[in-house]
């Protein structure tokens, strides 16, 4: 079984460095940009099963992916971004100048350590991971499965199925907009790929109306 995991695009918070957790943020230009370039990486892909979480820009994501609505979707509260309780919505650089201490025994302990009135990295892999394998279990072994979720769901996964303590899921984290890919066989999950963007970087042809010429088409990136 194949899983490709997708992060969901840009957010003006994730362009601002900030907490996002389960604030329901819409994305931003470019994060529309960059769905649309997952479209068209999907749009010859042969997906069996696709599974999301239901906050705002998973959804936005996947809409652009299944644009004429060919999968039939799953969403679940399951697949939510951490909940980062008291430091949703403040900079990366704020939290550094003023909750340094916090910051620095989450990053020694994300497992155990609870972020103020928010979630453990450890609650965010537990309820994620027995989702994802429930689901997985029974699906056929040949199956494609598509996932679009967040940061620290997906790097908490990926963590744990390369045999990594918590504590190292920086390794494992990926860009708005990645790819990682993962494989289901006999029970045991294997990293394939990590945070794959090359479909980011090529350019697209859109038509734009030009005053005196008409519609032209032009390249994006």
């Amino acid at each position: 079984m194949k899983i490709l995991f997708v992060r969901h695009c840009e957010t003006d918070w994730n362009k601002e460095n900030r907490c996002q957790g389960i604030t329901d943020m819409e994305l931003n230009d470019n994060g529309f940009k960059q769905a649309r370039k997952l479209k068209s990486y999907f749009k010859d892909k042969e997906i069996d099963y696709v599974f999301s979480s239901d906050l705002k820009r998973a959804r936005q994501t996947l809409g652009e992916i299944n644009f004429d609505e060919r999968y039939a979707v799953r969403y679940s509260e399951k697949l939510r971004e951490m909940d980062q309780g008291d430091f949703e919505g403040l900079s990366l650089t704020y939290l550094r100048e003023k909750y340094s201490n916090e910051l620095r025994i989450w990053r020694e302990n994300p497992e155990d350590f609870r972020l103020p009135r928010g979630e453990t990295l450890g609650e965010v892999k537990e309820r994620s991971f027995n989702f994802i394998e429930t689901k997985l279990s029974s699906l056929p072994p040949e199956s494609n499965v598509l996932i679009v979720t967040h940061n620290l769901v997906i790097a908490s996964i990926l963590c744990t199925i390369s045999n990594k303590e918590l504590k190292f899921f920086a390794d494992f984290t990926t860009e708005s907009g990645a790819i990682s890919e993962v494989s289901f066989k006999n029970g045991i999950f294997s990293l394939i790929s990590l945070d794959f963007v090359d479909h980011l970087k090529l350019s697209q042809k859109v038509k734009k109306f030009v005053q005196g010429v008409g519609e032209v088409e032009v390249e994006t990136r």
